[in-house]
């Protein structure tokens, strides 16, 4: 037998519904399951460390050379309720950012929708962790995943969702992750087991939501509604055209030195390899 596929995931509840199956043993004889942070995934996917990750959207576009597994993502159709913008001042009245240093592609969803949606000209630079501190040296901060979820804003402090606004600006959802793939490491076989391990959590999304510990706490009335009423996982035409839209906007901007099209990986029932389309 081989070695065994590198998988790296970000250790957030909104990816429990993609690696729980992975979690439970599904294909535990052929993949090497790791958790990580969304910016540090991407670093280890570009430096060769593994094999296929659960990266931002806007790495696979940095990266490049990946091919998308087909139908899986982490998307949401309006409000996310994760990604957020915390700010002390109205957001006409923005003149300095914070960025995530865990999340590249929600600091570049922040910078279009800046210049896109609200027609503010902030400047941006990397914030630090703790919330109190990052609003106390700048007008407004980006927070991603379990902390923006889960942590209480501010008092006098304004939250605004931006796959809310993505969502006013666009009409389309929002890909937040796909899983992407050096190509012809995904076959029939373990593509088939990423869309298993998913089958498997949406039968027991409630019960993810119930378990999960956030610092030491279960917020069961934030986790489940979140999990069952707010994430999506589905990647389909819609969530390829707004895919496609966010790298033309961060090209537009120079975040990106160009727009690339998806490259979504094929699966013949002939052919046990990824095939490039």
């Amino acid at each position: 037998m081989g070695a065994k596929v590198r998988i790296g995931a970000v250790s957030y509840l909104n990816t429990r519904p993609l690696v729980f199956g992975f979690d439970q043993g599904v294909a535990s004889d052929r993949v090497d399951l790791s958790y990580d942070v969304p910016s540090v995934l991407a670093d280890r996917m570009a430096a060769g460390e593994l094999d296929v990750a659960l990266l931002p959207s806007i790495e696979v576009a940095r990266i490049g050379n990946l091919a998308i597994v087909p139908g899986l993502a982490i998307t949401a159709d309006g409000p996310v309720k994760s990604v957020l913008l915390v700010s002390n001042k109205p957001i006409e009245k923005i003149r300095s950012v914070a960025l995530d240093p865990e999340s590249r592609t929600s600091n570049a969803l922040t910078r279009i929708l800046f210049a896109t949606h609200w027609n503010v000209r902030p400047s941006f630079a990397a914030g630090p962790r703790d919330l109190d501190l990052a609003l106390s040296e700048f007008d407004a901060t980006v927070r991603i995943g379990d902390k923006a979820l889960f942590d209480p804003v501010p008092p006098g402090c304004a939250a605004h969702d931006l796959g809310a606004a993505w969502k006013e600006m666009t009409g389309l959802p929002f890909v937040y992750a796909v899983w992407a793939a050096k190509p012809g490491v995904v076959d029939r076989p373990l593509y088939r087991a990423f869309h298993l391990s998913r089958r498997l959590a949406g039968q027991v999304l409630e019960t993810i939501g119930a378990d999960y510990t956030w610092r030491g706490a279960q917020h069961p009335s934030i986790a489940i509604p979140y999990l069952t009423d707010n994430m999506r996982y589905r990647l389909g035409s819609q969530e390829a055209k707004a895919l496609r839209l966010f790298w033309r906007l961060a090209a537009g901007l120079g975040i990106l030195d160009h727009a690339p099209e998806p490259v979504i990986a094929f699966y013949s029932d002939n052919v046990n390899a990824c095939v490039r389309r």
